[in-house]
């Protein structure tokens, strides 16, 4: 049976991808053709912009999740694998006008530093031509990501001596150290300082195929890292370290393979984010982007890949099409979205309450939210006179991101999924009373012959004993 359902899970997968490639594909070329559908260009945009921002969010999430350290330094890792991305696709016709530039701070020798040169000297000048840029895009993003692991390694090792709150500071100082450290004398030769270099190709930061690729790749290594023995150590690690070390945990080196890894993809997403852009500068790489990954990781489910991926989809929404909320209204109006939202809110956690069956089923934050919409819902409907005249909304989506962050660290600090992930076996309601081969594998209790035997004779007896009393009831 454990086979049949193996087989199943499998088959469902691959149709699964299959009808996603299909829908991507399909998405590109109806936004590609001479007349595109309206919207289908800026809904592709926003299914890249996902698949970006989910390959990075999913990344943070190994570290923050899985091995339970908070990073806020994610920036500094997607600016490394960007910016060695960008150099290595620049296109020719951008090096020469960067080159003749007055403004420009890079060199001839660097402004040499491309895949095509890289090629050429090996004598691979077939992969140099224009038919085949794809593959010298997927070399420079390859490399992007190693340049960021090892980036991850470095701060991976002060990881072994701090904990906690120590910890995540120099995470985050570590993320603006690289990005200041991109406009300095030293690195201007790289960056370009300040003002960083266009001309960088958009179909693959924009194509909805491509960035899906990475983020189906991100997912199945990362997945699959998590349910191995190595991701079980991180869990022990996140735990309680004493207890993961006393059992013969390498804190050490798991806390480093857990940063080399977060940072290869985050690397790999720098390098997808700016082909979205079409170009690279210090001001794609600010702290903001870690911000939107934290909430996207509260918001769905810190140490669920599947809860993450909900977030970043919430994220994204938000980002893309929330241009009505940094609109210019009225006062009362505002007033009014601003009661609308609370008494969604409160709608929102009493259900979430009732399903759960939580109590007291009405919590107080559900009168703060009534009670605060109702005076807004009033004051925007009377209109006593001193709420005349209209302001525009600047940030406001940012601040409704930030809201939503409080909120959700209030009334549900686990997230919508907590840790729970999305299987088959959840879709059609199965039970797994036995652990799978794999898990044995990895758990050495479970490979003792002995204790096994003892464990299946003592489950057998129980189940005889249930029945026998089932049957003596009856």
């Amino acid at each position: 049976m454990l086979g049949e359902n193996r087989l199943r899970n499998a088959l469902l997968t691959l149709a699964g991808l299959a009808v996603l490639a299909a829908f991507m594909f399909l998405v590109d070329r109806l936004a590609a053709a001479d007349d595109p559908i309206r919207g289908i260009v800026k809904f592709r945009g926003a299914l890249t912009l996902f698949a970006i921002w989910g390959v990075a969010a999913v990344s943070l999430n190994l570290i923050n999740g899985t091995l339970g350290i908070l990073s806020l330094g994610h920036h500094g890792f997607m600016l490394i694998g960007g910016y060695t991305t960008g150099l290595l696709i620049l296109s020719e016709q951008a090096r020469s006008r960067i080159l003749l530039s007055a403004r420009s701070q890079m060199t001839e020798g660097t402004l040499g530093l491309s895949v095509s040169n890289g090629l050429s000297a090996l004598g691979l000048d077939f992969l140099t031509t224009p038919e085949t840029l794809w593959v010298r895009f997927l070399i420079a993003v390859l490399l992007g990501g190693f340049a960021a692991a090892f980036a991850g390694m470095l701060v991976g090792i002060p990881s072994l001596r701090l904990r906690g709150d120590y910890l995540a500071i120099v995470t985050f100082g570590f993320g603006e150290i690289i990005r200041l450290s991109a406009s300095t004398r030293l690195f201007s030769p790289l960056t370009n300082g300040a003002l960083g270099f266009p001309g960088l190709p958009q179909e693959f930061g924009k194509g909805a195929l491509w960035t899906f690729g990475f983020l189906v790749l991100t997912v199945f290594v990362l997945a699959r890292l998590k349910y191995s023995s190595y991701g079980r150590a991180m869990e022990g690690i996140r735990e309680d370290e004493v207890a993961a070390e006393a059992m013969g945990i390498n804190l050490a080196y798991h806390k480093v393979l857990g940063f080399v890894f977060s940072a290869f993809f985050a690397g790999i997403a720098g390098g997808l984010w700016v082909s979205w852009l079409g170009g690279v500068r210090l001001d794609f790489f600010l702290f903001q982007l870690t911000f939107f990954f934290l909430v996207a990781l509260s918001a769905g489910g810190t140490g669920s890949i599947t809860g993450v991926l909900l977030g970043t989809a919430l994220v994204v929404f938000i980002r893309q099409y929330g241009d009505p909320l940094e609109q210019s209204y009225s006062v009362a109006t505002w007033l009014l979205i601003l009661a609308v939202a609370l008494f969604i809110a409160a709608a929102g956690l009493f259900v979430y309450r009732l399903t759960r069956r939580l109590r007291p089923r009405v919590h107080a934050g559900i009168f703060v939210f009534v009670g605060v919409g109702l005076l807004a819902l009033v004051i925007s409907l009377v209109d006593p006179g001193f709420i005349a005249g209209a302001f525009r909304g600047f940030g406001m989506r940012a601040i409704f991101l930030s809201v939503l962050l409080v909120v959700i660290m209030v009334f549900r600090p686990e997230g919508v999924t907590g840790r729970a992930e999305f299987s088959w076996a959840w879709l059609f309601r199965e039970r797994r009373d036995r652990p799978t081969d794999e898990e044995r594998a990895q758990d050495a209790w479970l490979t003792n012959p002995d204790l096994t035997r003892r464990l299946e004779v003592a489950g057998g007896k129980a189940e005889a004993g249930t029945g026998e009393g089932a049957d003596g009831d009856a």
